[in-house]
């Protein structure tokens, strides 16, 4: 009796062992084969890395670095994408583009340089070099104003009067309580947008004041909804509805007891990031319904990513893990726990894998083929 239970308690032992070794070949398969970063990616779109540039900006004429404090900006097409100012020697930095892509242009103290470059994400140019003919011989200042008096403020993000001629300024209005923005507007140059709260003011030849232009009323209710109802709940965390048209409003999804969050939706309006569970969003000129979306956590009793890879939850193979887990993973609390992890991050990842008939090959020649011949020829090892 005693010699018996000394052998199961090998069996047991090695069965462990066994476990442990699967699990860290599973750990290492997800991660270093790509399919953790494919379950990261199933969670909604990674935000696209800016391009980056840092270089010497210079005139020809004289030929010599352009003085500090200058003005250096990058335009795709008419958008201004980002900007920055020089240093000692002519030196820039630090001057990164947002996508989407397209040709990068720049502008030096309001004067186009002769370089220009495709649009490539998470590049980064570090010796760069900006040559404009010459900087403009004037500068003129720019003031900002509200009207009517008391109905907002009117912000130069850009923040560098005075500017040369042709510079691109950075330019925001924020309504006060009880208005809500219409346009902007001056006697001269121009806007990329004059009816949008954020947009860019081209300088021109002279001094001129831009003016933001506000209108009473304008208030707009955020009502917050869950879908479905008993998915969750979703919370205005500023609190402050009704809103007017550009305020930045704080929100929050929590999920409920078998459910996870999926994502935000709203008929308008705009979101920082719409599949996070906390972000913000933008208020649009209407009332809005914003909803975050959740989704049944699937049931714990499905083999996901090899039902992906094979096509079919029927698979002889799929039997087999299906026999180790119940057998020999889930009666250790080491083993509960990877099963629980891998309850956790496999859903996505099958999605993503049954949707792509290459990656299913893959996944099921060098990941779960390999694990299934391991248990099944230790099966007489932990079976007993």
């Amino acid at each position: 009796m005693n010699r018996q239970t000394s052998g199961n308690d090998l069996r047991r032992r090695r069965a462990g062992r066994l476990a442990g070794v699967l699990g860290l070949l599973l750990a290492l398969a997800l991660i270093g084969g790509g399919v953790l970063p494919a379950y990261v990616a199933a969670q909604g779109p990674i935000p696209q890395m800016p391009m980056g540039f840092a270089g010497i900006a210079s005139t020809v004429t004289p030929a010599a670095p352009v003085p500090a404090g200058k003005l250096v900006q990058a335009y795709v097409g008419a958008e201004l994408r980002g900007e920055t100012t020089t240093k000692a020697g002519g030196v820039y930095d630090n001057l990164l583009v947002a996508g989407p892509g397209g040709t990068v242009t720049f502008k030096v103290d309001g004067v186009l340089a002769q370089e220009s470059i495709a649009w490539e994400q998470g590049e980064l140019k570090s010796d760069f070099s900006l040559t404009i003919a010459s900087l403009p011989s004037a500068s003129y200042n720019l003031t900002m104003a509200v009207s009517p008096a008391g109905a907002g403020n009117a912000t130069d993000v850009t923040n560098a009067s005075p500017y040369a001629a042709g510079v691109g300024v950075s330019i925001k209005a924020v309504a006060a309580a009880g208005y809500h923005f219409v346009n902007w507007t001056a006697p001269a140059g121009g806007f990329t947008n004059a009816n949008s709260a954020s947009t860019t003011f081209t300088m021109p030849a002279q001094a001129v004041t831009v003016t933001a232009n506000f209108e009473v009323g304008g208030e707009y209710t955020l009502t917050m909804a869950a879908a479905p109802i008993m998915g969750g709940t979703a919370y205005d965390v500023t609190g402050a509805s009704p809103y007017s048209e550009g305020d930045v409003v704080s929100i929050q999804a929590v999920a409920a007891t078998g459910y996870e969050f999926s994502g935000w939706a709203a008929p308008t309006g705009l979101f920082a990031n719409q599949y996070a569970l906390a972000t913000t969003f933008t208020m649009p000129a209407q009332n809005v319904v914003v909803t975050a979306n959740f989704q049944i956590i699937p049931s714990a009793s499905a083999c996901f990513i090899a039902t992906a890879a094979y096509g079919s939850p029927t698979a002889g193979q799929i039997d087999v893990l299906r026999e180790f887990r119940d057998g020999v993973l889930l009666e250790s609390a080491a083993g509960s726990e990877l099963v629980d992890l891998y309850y956790r991050l496999s859903p996505p990842i099958a999605v993503f894998i049954s949707g792509n008939s290459l990656l299913r090959t893959l996944v099921r020649e060098l990941l779960v083929d390999p694990v299934v011949w391991v248990v099944g020829a230790t099966g007489g090892m932990w079976r007993n």
